[in-house]
C-alpha cells in the first residue's frame, strides 16, 4: 500500500513539474512574439527613413536573452523579393542597431540622416 502512495506522490509531483515547464515555455513564446511585434514597425520606419524603401517582414530569429537583446527581423524590399534584408533590432532599447543586405541596398542609405 505504501508503494502505491509513493508512486502516486511521485506522479503528481512529476505532473506539476511538467506543467510548470510548459507554462514557462508558453510565456517565453508570448514574450518573444511581443518583442517581434514591437520591432516590426520600428524596423519598417527605419528602412523608410534611411533607405526610402518599403520593408516586407517575413520571419525572425531571437538570440537568447542570456546573450543579448537582439532580434533579427528578416524580409525583403518591395520589388526585390529574392534578396534578403536583415534588420538587427534591440528590443530592450527599442532601436535598430544596423541593417544587412545586398550591397546595392546598403549603398543606397541616405548618408545625411543619422
Amino acid at each position: 500500500m505504501k508503494k502505491k502512495k509513493v508512486w502516486g506522490i511521485i506522479l503528481i509531483l512529476l505532473s506539476i513539474l511538467v506543467g510548470i515547464f510548459c507554462y514557462m515555455q508558453y510565456t517565453a513564446n508570448i514574450e518573444k512574439e511581443e518583442y517581434v511585434q514591437s520591432g516590426i514597425p520600428i524596423g519598417k520606419e527605419y528602412i523608410k527613413k534611411y533607405y526610402n524603401a518599403d520593408f516586407i517582414f517575413q520571419n525572425n530569429e531571437l538570440i537568447g536573452s542570456y546573450v543579448n537583446s537582439t532580434i533579427y527581423l528578416r524580409g525583403y524590399i518591395k520589388g526585390h523579393e529574392g534578396q534578403i534584408i536583415s534588420i538587427n533590432y534591440d528590443y530592450k532599447k527599442k532601436e535598430v542597431l544596423y541593417v544587412t543586405g545586398p550591397e546595392w541596398f546598403i549603398d543606397s542609405r541616405n548618408p545625411k540622416k543619422n
